[in-house]
């Protein structure tokens, strides 16, 4: 006969708003094929163009496996974009190419400022015109902005009738005046 005795319960305290993450728990990876699918999408290829190069699409007439269709392939291709990580890995690389791209623009564009320095400071072998270019150069950089051309433009927003009013000044006063 079972025991009818109630188990005894304790209330433990601690922290249960944030759950320990498991020990046994591996960082999920992408597979082969979804890095070549990754790779040839930030290459530039589009979706589909990318899944037919990661994944078998033509098909084994030995193995009676037919090509995928068009259709077929949009949809995997789409369903592979959605995927969390196949898109977090697109992100993090498209960032990393951005943060690459500026680098080296920051890179290039601290070399020009070197040589137009060494250039306006070229006494003895620079001409006086060299010099002078250098320095407007080194002048329209966007940090010392000196000859930033400004273009402004003012309106006089009038009603039809002001409009109307001042060119009947205007001629009468040109026609009083010829007459």
């Amino acid at each position: 006969m079972p025991d009818k005795k109630k188990p005894e319960l304790y209330i433990i305290k601690g922290d249960s708003e944030t759950p320990k993450p498991k020990a046994t728990a591996k960082k999920r990876r992408l597979t082969a094929k979804q890095e070549r699918f990754v790779a040839e999408v930030i290459k530039g290829a589009t979706a589909s163009d990318a899944y037919r190069k990661a994944y078998d699409v033509g098909g084994d007439k030995s193995k009676g496996k037919a090509p995928m269709k068009a259709s077929a392939i949009w949809t995997e291709s789409s369903r592979l974009m959605g995927n969390p990580m196949v898109a977090s890995r697109l992100q993090a690389s498209r960032d990393s190419i951005q943060r690459s791209a500026a680098s080296s623009a920051l890179t290039r564009r601290r070399w020009i400022v070197e040589r137009l320095e060494q250039e306006a400071q070229d006494m003895e072998d620079g001409s006086s015109s060299s010099r002078v270019r250098a320095l407007e150069m080194l002048g329209r950089d966007s940090e010392v902005n000196m000859w930033k051309d400004e273009v402004s433009i003012s309106t006089n927003d009038q009603t039809p009738e002001q409009v109307k009013a001042e060119l009947e000044e205007k001629l009468t006063a040109l026609l009083s005046g010829s007459g």
